[in-house]
């Protein structure tokens, strides 16, 4: 028997990460999933028990660079279909480059940035070849193009991980993969209020489609969840 198709989903202890692993559950997938804390991730816990056996929780600090690297040895020999790398903070309240401190837009950018790409590398080779999609949960706020202002700490860390993927890109010539960086929509979790106009399970599936509709076409793209081009 066939096995089932494998996605690890990193920061999916809650809001769009817990929603896309269910997605993935729900169209026959196995998922790896990680959580700063596993023990303390209730919901995460709860649908791993109701499909027992294909749910693999593990522990990852994106914060952590050491841990980067850790995590992404323990999954050697495992073969990834789809991998998205949902981290990401808001940043300091302020939200104001002349307020901003080095300890602040450090932890930001490490946490937005640096460290989603120094995972995406090292987890390249864990990609089944040819049809392996890596995805990076970005936001439409990381468009230069489209900056109409505000937030502009948090805007510098998605263009910075928008810029860095696309650098990615390049080195992942000739390995036959897909990665896309991706806009869920403004979604009404944690960091995206109550007020806002997406649910999780909307954006989640979308996102899950997107990147399975995605698969095989070894280009690097920016596109919301429901598949749409966004300018860099």
């Amino acid at each position: 028997m066939a096995e089932n198709p494998l996605a690890l989903i990193v920061g999916a202890n809650r809001g769009i990460g817990l929603g896309v692993v269910r997605e993935f559950l729900a169209k026959g997938w196995d998922v790896v999933a990680t959580a700063r804390a596993p023990d303390a991730a209730t919901d995460l816990q709860a649908l791993s028990a109701l499909n027992p056996g294909r749910v693999d929780i593990r522990a990852l600090n994106m914060a952590d660079g050491a841990g980067i690297d850790g995590f992404a040895a323990s999954l050697a020999g495992r073969t990834f279909d789809a991998v998205l790398v949902n981290a990401g903070v808001a940043g300091p309240s302020h939200r104001s480059a002349n307020a901003a401190t080095v300890e602040e837009t450090g932890e930001l950018m490490f946490v937005n940035a640096i460290g989603p790409i120094r995972l995406g590398r090292l987890l390249l080779k864990n990609l089944r070849s040819g049809t392996g999609v890596l995805g990076y949960t970005s936001s439409v706020m990381g468009s230069v193009a489209l900056n109409a202002g505000g937030h502009e700490l948090y805007r510098a860390s998605k263009a910075a991980l928008n810029s860095l993927s696309r650098g990615l890109f390049a080195e992942m010539r000739g390995r036959n993969l897909t990665l896309l960086t991706l806009h869920p929509g403004w979604v009404r979790t944690d960091m995206g209020g109550s007020g806002a106009p997406v649910r999780v399970e909307e954006s989640a599936r979308g996102l899950v489609d997107v990147m399975i509709r995605s698969a095989g076409g070894r280009k690097h793209a920016f596109l919301d969840y429901q598949g749409k081009d966004i300018a860099w």
